[in-house]
């Protein structure tokens, strides 16, 4: 019954800071009126702890014999009573998230009882959750100094290591949560935030291993496996990453991880494959537009047109104004060479979504069929200027297909050189590449290049 009122108690919280910051001004004043509703209900409920937690102490009092030592700090020395009451308080305050009001009683348990270091380790929690990075740093620090145990060591390095991560310097971080591993070698948690700062400095071999570590320590942890599936994919070993992905559904049978699975397998060119798993999301969630996308986008690579379209059709009935739809539908047109029909579908796209990457290289073909070719090398340029490598190689592969229709060959080469660069699996590039020399003239360097192909 105590668990489902904590739950109520939590999940009014979590509305509460779900809905204040964009609420109307009579929505927040309902809020706040809930705020200080659960605010009172929880201090009389910490008063009242408190009268069982002194008449407790005054039982054990009389009779010893009533006292089990199953704590880890009762077994290191004695704690006032005015402590243990400050430090229950504390920790029913950072139970529900009241993590200011924490703060203030663990503090003064500190202050009373400095050698505790349950109580430390709480206060440097209660910061931490607060986002104040310094003083949980502080904190941290000094139960690493004075920590006898493994258990404490590791915990205080492994916290250390998290705050570091927080003020963005991962190199320093992996370095902390490395300290953490000397004195606990099978915290999961640990081998999962090394794999992840090393993902997000772009060490992929390196975040494998560490990956690799956390599962083998918890064979249910599908979060270490979505990141194996994802450093795989960085490195272009799509069938890993497609492996691992796989995992990743049969631990949470997630629509997200099914549409994930079709989309590598559109990538490694098996669209019968990538039809199976659309056709599974599509009866896990029969309105999904990635579904009915994907369905057609696959059909329409087997050269079934007319099914593509019907699919196609289907989606664009339940979402009219899904840009991925109406990109597809562009894109067929374009195909099919019904350029009227995408200009006009064009002028519907809102500008927002026509500033996507794939919106852009989109534009840029059309515009290049008109022969408007600034315009066109302007939105390939655009791509270029993205963020993600494989992002920039398609503007990279779109400005050498503009220049390579204007005949200007030399220019291209380096176009679809770059683009090869930065996405090293990536053919096509190194085919027109090719076809560039052999327009120039140069068979013999053709032929080099396009052996690469069958690599």
């Amino acid at each position: 019954m105590f668990h489902q009122w904590i739950d109520t108690i939590l999940q009014g919280l979590t509305e509460i800071e779900d809905q204040y910051p964009t609420g109307s001004a009579q929505e927040r004043e309902r809020l706040k009126e809930r705020f200080h509703q659960i605010q009172t209900v929880c201090q009389h409920l910490l008063e009242s702890w408190s009268l069982v937690e002194e008449q407790m102490a005054r039982l054990l009092q009389r009779h010893p014999e009533l006292s089990v030592q199953d704590q880890v700090f009762e077994e290191e020395f004695w704690l006032r009573e005015e402590s243990v009451r400050q430090f229950r308080q504390g920790q029913g305050y950072y139970q529900l998230r009241m993590f200011a009001q924490a703060e203030d009683a663990f503090y003064q348990v500190v202050k009373d009882e400095p050698e505790f270091l349950l109580g430390r380790i709480y206060l440097a929690l209660s910061h931490f959750q607060s986002g104040e990075w310094d003083e949980a740093d502080r904190q941290f620090q000094m139960v690493a100094k004075t920590a006898t145990h493994d258990v404490f060591l590791g915990f205080a390095h492994h916290m250390l290591g998290c705050v570091r991560v927080k003020r963005g310097d991962d190199r320093q971080a992996i370095r902390v949560f490395h300290k953490a591993l000397s004195y606990d070698q099978h915290n999961p948690d640990t081998w999962f935030n090394i794999g992840t700062c090393h993902f997000r400095l772009g060490e992929y071999t390196d975040a494998i291993r560490h990956f690799f570590q956390a599962v083998l320590l918890d064979e249910e942890d599908w979060e270490a496996m979505l990141s194996l599936s994802q450093c795989y994919q960085q490195i272009g070993e799509r069938e890993n990453g497609l492996y691992w992905r796989i995992w990743v559904y049969e631990k949470t049978r997630h629509p997200h991880v099914m549409e994930a699975i079709a989309h590598d397998y559109e990538e490694m060119g098996n669209p019968e494959e990538a039809l199976l798993w659309y056709r599974k999301l599509l009866s896990h969630d029969p309105v999904n537009p990635a579904a009915y996308n994907g369905i057609s986008w696959n059909l329409w690579t087997l050269g079934k047109t007319t099914d593509a379209e019907m699919w196609l059709k289907k989606g664009l009935s339940l979402a009219p104004q899904n840009p991925d739809l109406l990109f597809t539908r562009l894109w067929m047109w374009m195909q099919q060479g019904e350029w009227a029909k995408a200009e006009q579908m064009m002028t519907r796209v809102p500008d927002h979504v026509k500033q996507q990457p794939d919106w852009l290289l989109i534009r840029s073909q059309f515009l290049t069929h008109l022969h408007e070719f600034s315009r066109a090398e302007s939105l390939a340029e655009a791509v270029m200027q993205q963020s993600v490598p494989s992002v920039q190689a398609m503007g990279c592969f779109q400005k050498g297909r503009i220049l390579l229709e204007q005949g200007r060959t030399a220019e291209a080469i380096r176009l679809f050189q770059q683009a090869q660069q930065l996405c090293v699996q990536w053919k096509e590039p190194v085919f027109f590449e090719g076809l560039c020399h052999f327009i120039d003239g140069r068979p013999d360097l053709t032929r080099q290049r396009w052996q690469h192909l069958s690599t």
